[in-house]
C-alpha cells in the first residue's frame, strides 16, 4: 500500500513545494526537484489574464491545457505569433524565444520545466508584452484563429 511522504521526507529527495496567489489572480502550486526541474499547476480563478512575457536561456517549458482555453504567444522576427491551445492542447517553449500566455477564466494549465534547469533564469520580454498585453482574450483568440486559417 502506498504511504504518503511528509515535508521532511520530501526534503531528503531534494523536493520543495511553493504555492502562491499571483498578482493577476492566478493560483500556482509548484513542486520543484533539486535539479531545478519543476511542475506547476496554475488555476485562473478570475477573468482572462495575460501572464508576463519572458524567455529562458536554457530550460524549456511544456504547457498543457487541462481545462479552459489559452492563447499562447511567441515573439519571433519582431512579431507576436499567437495560437489557441484548447483542452488537451500543448506547447513547448524554445530557449531564447520569448513567450506568454493568456488564460481564459476557469482555465487550468500544467507547466513542466525541464532540460537544463541548473541555472534557472527568467528574462523579461517587454517587446512581447507590448504586443500582447493590450489585447483582450477575445481579440487574441480571434488573431490566433485567423492566423491558423491563413496558414
Amino acid at each position: 500500500m502506498p504511504q504518503k511522504l511528509n515535508e521532511r521526507e520530501l526534503a531528503e529527495f531534494g523536493i520543495t513545494t511553493n504555492h502562491e496567489r499571483m498578482e493577476n489572480g492566478e493560483v500556482r502550486f509548484r513542486l520543484t526537484g533539486r535539479d531545478g526541474s519543476s511542475y506547476i499547476r496554475c488555476e485562473n480563478t478570475g477573468g482572462p489574464v495575460w501572464e508576463n512575457s519572458h524567455s529562458h536561456s536554457a530550460l524549456r517549458e511544456m504547457v498543457i491545457v487541462q481545462e479552459g482555453r489559452v492563447v499562447f504567444a511567441e515573439y519571433r522576427e519582431g512579431t507576436a505569433r499567437l495560437r489557441e491551445l484548447p483542452p488537451g492542447g500543448w506547447a513547448v517553449t524554445v530557449p531564447g524565444v520569448p513567450h506568454n500566455e493568456c488564460l481564459a477564466r476557469g482555465t487550468v494549465v500544467h507547466t513542466v520545466k525541464f532540460g537544463d534547469c541548473s541555472h534557472p533564469d527568467w528574462i523579461a520580454s517587454p517587446e512581447l508584452d507590448a504586443l500582447t498585453k493590450r489585447l483582450s482574450f477575445a481579440e487574441a483568440l480571434e488573431i490566433a484563429r485567423k492566423t491558423k486559417t491563413d496558414a
